[in-house]
This record gives C-alpha cells, structure tokens and sequence, in this order.
C-alpha cells in the first residue's frame, strides 16, 4: 500500500520474485515475515513507522520468542514532516519497541549512514533490526568524520566543545543541534560537543564514559517524546554506571500531542528548533554555573 512513499518501487521493478505487498494488513505482514524467518530467509519489513510499530506490536514480541532475524524498517519517522498530523508522526516508536527481546533500534542521520545501518543490519549481527527513517528532503549542515565506521552502541562527535555535550540522532535533530551549537558559540562563547549516537536502546558504557568525561552540562534531544527515548536511555545508563559524578543533565523532546503544521513552525512550537534549544541550553547552563555540581 506505501510502495511509492516508502520508495520500493525500484526494488520490485529490479527483483519482483524477491517482493511482496500486503497492502495494510501490518499484523498480516509481520506474521509473514517470521513464517520466512524460520524457513531461513531474511526478511526485510517496511511501512511507516507510526504504523508498522503500534498495529502489529503484539508481532514484534511473537517474532522476536522465534529468535529469528527480521529486519523492520519504520518510515516517516519522527515530528517531521508534520503536515499529515499526529496520527503519522511517528514520536512513541523508540518506547513501543525498545522492550523487545534482541531488538536494536538504529536511526541514521545521513545517506551514508544508512547505507552504514543497512549493511550492519544485514551482514554484522544476529540480532533483529528496527531501522528508523526520517522520510523527507533535509540540508543537513555537517558531514560524518572522515573513516567514520558504524560501531555498536558508540556515536561520533559533530562539534567540538568541552562546556557541554548533547547527544541527538537522525537529520532533522542533529540538524538543529549542530546550529544551536553555532549560535552558543558565536552569542556567549559556549562550546557544545554535538555527539551523533544512532543506537536508540543500546550505548557502549565505556564511550559513553569517554564522551562525557570533565563535563557537567549533559542535554540529550530527542525526535520522540521525552519519555521513553534515547535520553531517558542514556539517563539511566549514566545513573547505573555509579562512576561519574558532578553532573546535570537535561532531556529535550516532545512534551505533549505532536501540533500540525509547516516544519518550521512545529519545531519552533515544541521548542526544538536550533534558536529555542540554544537558549534553553543557555538559560539552564547559566542558572547552574554558580552551584556546587559535585
């Protein structure tokens, strides 16, 4: 049924033996996958995400006690594009799926990272796959280090700055990271370390020690609610590491029912574009300058 949206047509023009359409039948869909799983085949799922992750979520858990491979593949994901409105934006995907057994849930932020992610999801693990797609045009103002290699559970370093650190993922949020980063520099002389982690559930503890280490400003920014996501993740990471102290961290999301409208103007509403985080962050950086962190 989102064959043209989901970009597949090219895929069963070139191998139309190796496609099958189950229109909107997503539970249907993922019943088919695991049968093809066990018969040892690797099945690769695709819809939107705000659907492929709530209609079948009763199949993700039966596949997933198979303890076969399938890679899932959730479009359209995130706060944008939000002209469609909240029944597909897709901000409750990470917290639906991240408690099921051996799933890893990834979400590139760069063409090259998705080819990265493909590869890694087909040739590197044994383990199932969700793989988080922004599904819209976006100028993203930063490119992935030279030799960059996608490793499990570690992120890469965007911008340099040893005042605070703020960890995001995908195009849309990193984007805004990256200028909220340019505008701390440039107003007040802040230097923010922007860390690209694509790993939404899992994180290397002993990166994520690195990466962290000196500083006691942490932010996370989520394309998700706050709750359940890739901060409330790392929070919990940090917290039962036990190990490093005399820091704060704060979570950037979204706080209530995604509002529909132009890109721009639902960024800005949720206080996610790069202007609202970058004063946030200096707001909440000032307040807590003066106090004793240790």
């Amino acid at each position: 049924d989102l064959m043209l949206d989901c970009g597949l047509i090219p895929f069963r023009q070139h191998f139309p033996e190796r496609f099958i359409e189950c229109g909107i039948a997503e539970q249907d869909m993922l019943s088919m996958a695991s049968g093809l799983a066990l018969r040892g085949m690797l099945p690769v799922v695709h819809s939107f995400a705000c659907f492929l992750s709530t209609r079948p979520n009763e199949h993700f858990y039966n596949n997933a006690t198979e303890k076969t491979k399938i890679i899932y593949v959730g479009s359209l994901a995130g706060l944008l594009p939000s002209g469609p409105g909240h029944s597909h934006q897709s901000v409750r995907d990470i917290s639906i799926l991240s408690s099921v057994p051996d799933l890893v849930l990834i979400e590139p932020c760069t063409e090259a990272e998705v080819e990265m992610a493909l590869d890694y999801s087909v040739n590197a693990t044994t383990s199932s796959i969700y793989l988080r797609l922004v599904s819209l045009p976006y100028d993203v103002p930063f490119q992935l280090p030279a030799g960059y290699q996608l490793e499990y559970g570690k992120g890469v370093t965007l911008t340099d700055g040893d005042d605070a650190v703020m960890f995001s993922y995908g195009p849309v949020m990193l984007t805004q990271a990256v200028k909220a980063a340019e505008l701390l520099k440039k107003e007040h002389g802040l230097g923010l370390r922007v860390i690209n982690l694509p790993w939404l559930n899992q994180v290397d503890a002993d990166w994520l020690r690195s990466s962290v280490e000196g500083i006691k400003h942490i932010f996370t920014l989520d394309d998700h609610f706050v709750k359940g996501g890739q901060g409330e993740m790392l929070a919990c990471k940090l917290a039962e590491m036990g190990d490093i102290n005399g820091y704060r961290l704060w979570r950037f999301g979204i706080h209530k029912i995604p509002a529909c409208g132009l890109n721009d103007e639902v960024l800005n509403e949720h206080g996610l574009d790069s202007i609202s985080v970058s004063k946030s962050i200096h707001a909440l950086m000032s307040v807590n300058s003066n106090k004793n962190l240790n």
